[in-house]
């Protein structure tokens, strides 16, 4: 009996397995918008805010709903990453937002107090900053009334809800749906939207024009690992064993098929699949993978 088993290699191992690279993330545009000041912009201000409808100032007063944009350019991240583990051979496996709370904004306009709000991902990121501010109003970028043209319930994704609890620094750590990894691996924009949720809530926390210290200014803290690969191929009766490298912890892997190693992705059948409980080197077992009749091609996906 003759057996003809090929396994694909994904990837060629550079780094160390699992060692993970944080990039850092500055904003390239942000910028809150007002409901009470809905054709206004604030794209120049050095802070941003998400407040409820109740929200008030210092002295009480009522300022109204506040949301807030950013959006960060992931190219020289992804330039990073390529560089390190090869082009597109790694998987993010976190991302978290940083923020640094002002809670003595200096102008009468912000509301305060501590609340719920929402991080969303949001597909448009056709948006411009402009250079508004509380002091001096202008037309020329994005405005509250704009939001129903930029916000997409079939598209955009919620990455969590977050509490302003007071802190001067707050890390949001942010899920990784599909839409959003895709989009950070794209190597372009990413956007996020900031909405309140609590009625009553006022945070404002320091923007990109913040003249400040700059370690003040918004983040998006993006860590990645060598994309775990295929490695090897042992017998067991009429079972495959696939050996595989750099797994993620808590990662799932999906071994796929193909008797032709030029099928589109779509036509490659999924043979086994695998939750990681532990990271590092790892097996995976194809059941009655053994096919006598033609040369098999093994590819190793993750979700």
């Amino acid at each position: 009996m003759k057996l003809y088993l090929t396994t694909l290699l994904l990837i060629s191992l550079t780094v160390t397995a699992n060692a993970a690279i944080f990039m850092t993330n500055s904003p390239d545009a942000d910028a809150f918008v007002r409901a009470a000041a809905p054709t206004l912009n604030y794209g120049a201000a050095g802070a941003l805010s998400v407040s409820g409808p109740n929200g008030t100032n210092s002295s009480g007063v009522t300022n109204g709903a506040f949301d807030s944009f950013i959006r960060f350019n992931t190219g020289a991240m992804v330039s990073n990453f390529n560089a390190a583990f090869g082009t597109n051979n790694w998987v993010i496996t976190s991302a978290t937002l940083n923020l640094t709370e002002n809670a003595n904004p200096g102008n009468a306009i912000f509301n305060i107090g501590t609340g719920a709000f929402e991080i969303r991902w949001i597909a448009n990121d056709n948006w411009t900053e402009g250079t508004g501010s509380p002091m001096a109003t202008v037309t020329n970028g994005i405005t509250y009334s704009e939001e129903p043209s930029l916000l997409n319930s079939n598209t955009d994704v919620n990455l969590g809800i977050f509490t302003n609890a007071g802190n001067a620094k707050l890390s949001c750590a942010l899920p990784l749906p599909t839409a959003f990894v895709t989009n950070m691996q794209a190597g372009g924009e990413v956007g996020l939207f900031m909405t309140a949720i609590d009625s009553a809530v006022g945070y404002v926390f320091y923007s990109i024009n913040f003249a400040g210290n700059a370690s003040s200014h918004p983040a998006l803290v993006v860590s990645a690992v060598a994309q775990p690969g295929l490695t090897g191929t042992t017998l067991a009766g009429p079972n495959l064993l696939l050996s595989a490298t750099n797994g993620v912890a808590g990662g799932t892997y999906y071994v796929l098929t193909s008797t032709n190693l030029t099928s589109p992705p779509s036509q490659w059948t999924p043979v086994a699949t695998n939750v990681l409980a532990a990271s590092g080197n790892f097996a995976i077992t194809v059941t009655n993978g053994v096919n006598t009749k033609a040369q098999n091609f093994f590819i190793l996906q993750t979700q």
